[in-house]
């Protein structure tokens, strides 16, 4: 993965960290570092986003704003290992029965806390074929208890393996044992979802006068293919780290135009896809603004 950020925009080194996990990742700022005045990211987004819904997300723009809205159990570090988010520990019983402890600060941006019932209800929302998520056979990979029945409508979406054992103790159950089930959960589609919001505003909960988050940053304002922008959440468990003030996301498609809106100034970091001439090209001309980072992914080819 490919792009280019401003350096200036932050103490060096922090941005680096902020951007290999999101923006949403809160930083511990070296002591001596000097930020700079003024902690806002314009980012390209690559395409507009078709939901801001985690259960409804499918592309990696989706994706992107999501980290910084909503936070599951476990999050990436700047390394890309699974690190504590809501969750701040957890335990199994021969891999099949997970044991989460929910950090009792966690908090929705409306002030209200981020419960085990949220997650109960988040998970089997996104298994209920109702729903439609694109992400509903995601929980398969972790071999959650019913998760094959549920999906083919066999059983309903409370079967689900997943209990609240109290408001910060959630339980999830498996089939069998699966050594790797906790790094499965920094994916952005086993977030919680804020019940109140999505029973109230049902489709439209999503909209920046009825959204609810438990990220780092909550929605401000959201212009469909012009830019969503993203403020800090005071309510976040990790506020006070929290570097950035505000993100805004651009939806710009064009590689070409990508690039020039860096180079004059209007974005801080392009998207992450970029021709091979001109990477070579900017690799000459601007080495240290010029990033190449490790990028976990699956392609498919017809």
């Amino acid at each position: 993965m490919s792009n280019i950020t401003k350096k200036s925009l932050i103490a060096a080194g922090i941005l680096t960290a902020l951007i290999a996990a999101s923006a949403a990742t809160a930083a511990d700022v070296p002591a001596g570092v000097q930020l700079a005045d003024k902690q806002t990211l314009v980012r390209n987004n690559g395409s507009e986003v078709q939901s801001l819904d985690p259960h409804k997300i499918e592309g990696v723009p989706e994706s992107n704003v999501s980290r910084d809205l909503f936070e599951g159990l476990l999050i990436s570090d700047v390394e890309g290992h699974p690190s504590p988010g809501v969750a701040e520990k957890w335990e199994n019983k021969d891999f099949k029965v997970w044991t989460f402890h929910l950090r009792e600060n966690a908090k929705w941006s409306d002030g209200t806390p981020v419960t085990a019932h949220d997650f109960v209800y988040s998970w089997q929302r996104l298994a209920d074929p109702n729903t439609a998520s694109p992400y509903a056979s995601y929980l398969q990979y972790g071999h959650i208890v019913n998760i094959d029945d549920i999906i083919a409508g066999k059983k309903p979406a409370t079967d689900l393996g997943v209990k609240a054992l109290d408001d910060h103790t959630f339980e999830v159950t498996l089939s069998e044992p699966v050594p790797y089930f906790y790094k499965l959960l920094v994916h952005p589609s086993v977030s919680p979802v804020p019940k109140s919001a999505v029973e109230k505003f049902g489709d439209k909960w999503t909209q920046p006068a009825n959204i609810v988050t438990n990220g780092a940053y909550k929605l401000k304002n959201w212009v469909v293919n012009e830019r969503i922008v993203l403020e800090r959440n005071p309510q976040y468990w990790d506020n006070a780290k929290t570097v950035i003030n505000q993100v805004t996301y651009l939806p710009i498609s064009s590689e070409v135009t990508d690039v020039n809106r860096y180079r004059s100034g209007e974005i801080d970091m392009t998207y992450n896809n970029m021709p091979i001439e001109l990477f070579q090209k900017l690799k000459k001309e601007i080495p240290n603004e010029v990033r190449v980072d490790p990028y976990l992914c699956t392609y498919y080819y017809e």
